[in-house]
């Protein structure tokens, strides 16, 4: 008979198996298989094998800049709350910062980092709260009662497992908790330091997250859980913005809260903490440590038999029932409705869904109002009128906010009914492409409302203002359909768990993608703003391509769609060969100068790497629809007609400059045999075989299989031709509408290539005869 574990053993089992889970759900776990070589599937491939690999490159960002943000906050406390008049020049910063570094800290600024700390454990304790599902029974606990052990062993493991599975509230504590150690001058062992002080924080919030939602589903009914967890969702967005303010300027009035914080926080558990790290002596570090040790056994026994008295009969709620409704009267016939059905019914669900309502048209304005609030910038509102940029990058983040808690939300608002989407007459893609126009709309809302009165308040009609204001209504509508795109591979509305239900990998990618349009409104060139607008409408398409082929998939738990070329290859294609490129020239060129040669080079090893790594990511994935260099229609009827026409644009375009004086000024030729040899190998064969591949072969290729041939032609056309300089982009956009002619009439990427490498060599020559 094998004997029951210990209640370690089974708080240990049951934080693995909360680990495991968070490892599946972002795909990393895939790394850390053992045991498993050689073993194939017979079926599809799994699920989203490469999740893995987004979130580790979303990963370093997102940690730069909550870091960065803690960095911020503890200067700007140390100069604001002990008045360091030096702090007002900005080249005498790193004197302050050693200052810092070798004094012990203040007592108002100890107070003010107990104060920032308490507020970014309260964020960990409300985060997982408002993101959970307070309304549904919590059958984790039921299932987890019903194990052969104590129900105090289920509990420490049920609140153990909380606190080491809380990456939102990790990502809140860590940063302040390394800040202050590092400037406490502990050196490069203040992340692991800062970790034990974590775990101890986020231990407690663990504990009261724990009482809090159990006490309430015991005594709430699922109607009042859903009101209540929209009043928790907007509760946790006042302390983070409190909190993040020290981080975001030296202004606003939660340096005075701060300064206002009184002796007795000290001895709280983060006011302990920061005094733990700033010891001067160990003396000082094992008292607060000590204090620290002991504040969390005495709280964690008494939440303890809290909450073991909640559970005295049970754990099934005593209310857990749903609120009755009207039944929905139907529309009289010929009535005139708005939308389509699919839309009245997103429509209708908003309206019912008071925690949806919430978070999609109500927290957009918390947000935005808390950071003008609580960084102290009210008065500078009317800095909107002087700053046409602010003006429409304000209203695209309100329309993308928008569309993040709703477009991108989509799958998961069905639930367990999404197998209903699938026996509906429309198609399921039909269904989400209306659910996409209607967010669209309801995003731009609140940015025509701002425009509109800008527009209004304005003393005179300014066009580079409603230039901007366009840019960003439209960015919306693209967003809506990324939105919705990169919500089917977030989504998994089968998921038990309200945590599992999103993947947040994916959010941040939706958030990096919106600040990179917001730098390009901010950027003031209609040349890079022009180039993002239609790389965002290219992204759009291909996305929405990848999710098109997702579609049939969805009820599948462990089935993909079969490996097959898309869009979206191809634009990753095209920045890994820019990457590359870059890293290239930077290796080869000598004393800080790029020649000709080194330029050849570069470019070849970058086209080079790029064609063997995206070959043989198919070769492993078995991909259809790879492009190929001969297999395919014969080019000599098609390449003479392509390039004649091609380079008399040019040419043409260029000679036309140059009698007008118009032509941008150019470098003449380089002299010597082997400069010429050089840059005729880089026009004539490197760029040909390297850019047809990505942008005919990949990009027009992909997008082929869901768009008409003349779109994709003139999508691929576009995209080449904003990564050329702005005075070669019109010929360069009639190089790609000829070259992709050709290659949807030949089917290989050789009539292309000779037709651009036809191209190159007119426009050398013409080069050759101005100079």
């Amino acid at each position: 008979m094998i004997a029951p574990p210990s209640a370690w053993q089974a708080i240990w089992l049951l934080t693995r198996l909360r680990l495991r889970r968070l490892l599946n759900m972002s795909g990393t776990a895939l790394l850390f298989r053992r045991g498993q070589r050689g073993k194939r599937r017979a079926g599809t491939p799994g699920k989203r094998r490469g999740r893995w690999l987004i979130g580790a490159l979303l990963a370093a960002p997102m940690l730069f800049s909550f870091g960065s943000i803690a960095r911020n906050s503890v200067l700007n406390l140390h100069c604001q709350l002990d008045a360091v008049a030096a702090c007002a020049r900005q080249d005498a910063m790193p004197a302050v910062i050693a200052q810092m570094m070798a004094t012990p800290f203040s007592t108002a600024l100890l107070a003010g980092l107990t104060f920032q700390l308490s507020l970014m454990w309260l964020v960990s304790v409300l985060v997982p709260l408002g993101a959970g599902d307070l309304a549904r029974p919590d059958w984790d606990l039921e299932w987890l009662a019903t194990l052969p052990s104590p129900i105090s062993t289920v509990l420490w493991a049920r609140v153990f497992e909380r606190s080491v599975a809380n990456p939102a509230g990790l990502l809140a504590v860590l940063p302040t908790t390394t800040m202050v150690a590092w400037y406490s001058g502990l050196g490069w062992y203040s992340p692991v330091l800062a970790l034990a002080a974590s775990l101890v924080l986020l231990l407690l919030a663990a504990m009261l997250r724990t009482l809090v939602d159990t006490g309430l589903r015991l005594s709430l009914a699922p109607s009042r859980l859903a009101n209540l967890q929209a009043m928790i969702s907007l509760l946790c967005i006042l302390p983070m913005y409190i909190g993040m303010s020290f981080g975001m300027g030296s202004e606003g009035f939660a340096f005075a809260w701060a300064a206002a914080m009184p002796a007795w926080s000290a001895w709280t558990p983060p006011g302990l903490i920061v005094n733990m790290l700033n010891a001067q002596d160990a003396g000082a570090a094992l008292l607060a440590a000590g204090a620290l040790l002991a504040q969390l056994l005495l709280l964690l026994a008494l939440g303890m038999a809290v909450l073991r008295r909640q559970l005295r009969h049970g754990v099934v709620g005593s209310g857990q029932h749903a609120s009755g409704r009207k039944a929905a009267r139907a529309a009289a016939p010929g009535r005139w409705q708005l939308g389509s059905v699919i839309q009245r019914r997103e429509l209708t669900l908003l309206a019912r869904d008071r925690n949806f309502l919430v978070q999609t048209m109500v927290l957009p304005l918390l947000i935005l109002g808390g950071q003008v609030v609580f960084t102290g910038r009210l008065k500078d509102l009317h800095g909107l009128l002087d700053s046409p940029a602010l003006l429409a990058s304000t209203g695209f983040f309100l329309g993308t906010y928008t569309l993040m808690m709703s477009a991108f939300q989509n799958l998961n608002k069905e639930g367990g009914a999404l197998w209903l989407l699938y026996t509906f007459p429309a198609g399921v893609e039909q269904a989400l492409r209306e659910k996409a126009q209607l967010w669209a709309a309801l995003a731009m809302v609140y940015p025509l409302i701002m425009f509109g009165v800008a527009l209004a308040w304005m003393p005179a009609w300014r066009w580079d203002m409603v230039g901007l204001m366009l840019l960003a209504l439209a960015g919306i509508a693209l967003y809506a359909l990324i939105g919705v795109a990169l919500g089917v591979f977030a989504s998994d509305p089968l998921a038990t768990e309200a945590s599992a239900k999103m993947r947040p990998t994916y959010m941040y990618l939706y958030l990096l993608l919106t600040g990179l349009y917001i730098a390009a409104l901010a950027a003031g060139s209609v040349v890079q703003q022009l180039v993002f607008v239609v790389l965002t409408g290219a992204l759009a398409v291909a996305l929405w391509q990848k999710a098109r082929d997702e579609v049939p998939y969805l009820l599948d738990p462990a089935a993909s769609p079969p490996a097959r070329v898309s869009g979206a290859d191809g634009l990753m294609a095209a920045m890994l060969f820019f990457v590359l490129q870059v890293l290239a020239l930077l290796l080869l060129k000598d004393q800080g100068q790029a020649s000709l040669q080194h330029s050849a080079l570069a470019f070849g090893i970058a086209g080079a790497l790029s064609y063997a790594l995206t070959r043989l990511a198919y070769w492993r994935s078995k991909a259809t629809g790879v492009p190929h260099i001969r297999h395919g229609r014969p080019a000599w009827r098609v390449v003479p007609g392509g390039a004649a026409l091609a380079a008399v644009f040019g040419v043409g375009h260029t000679m036309l400059l140059h009698a007008y004086g118009v032509a941008p000024p150019a470098s003449p030729l380089p002299d010597g045999q082997w400069s010429w040899l050089w840059l005729s190998a880089l026009a004539v064969l490197a760029a040909p075989l390297c850019e047809e591949f990505i942008f005919r072969g990949l990009i027009q290729g992909g997008l082929r299989r869901s768009l008409p041939a003349w779109q994709a032609l003139i999508i691929g056309a576009a995209i080449f031709a904003i990564v050329h300089p702005p005075a070669a982009m019109l010929p360069v956009f009639v190089l790609g509408l000829c070259t992709g002619w050709t290659y949807e009439k030949s089917g290989a990427l050789l009539a292309p290539m000779l037709v651009h490498a036809s191209y190159n060599a007119a426009m050398l020559a013409c080069q050759f005869a101005l100079f």
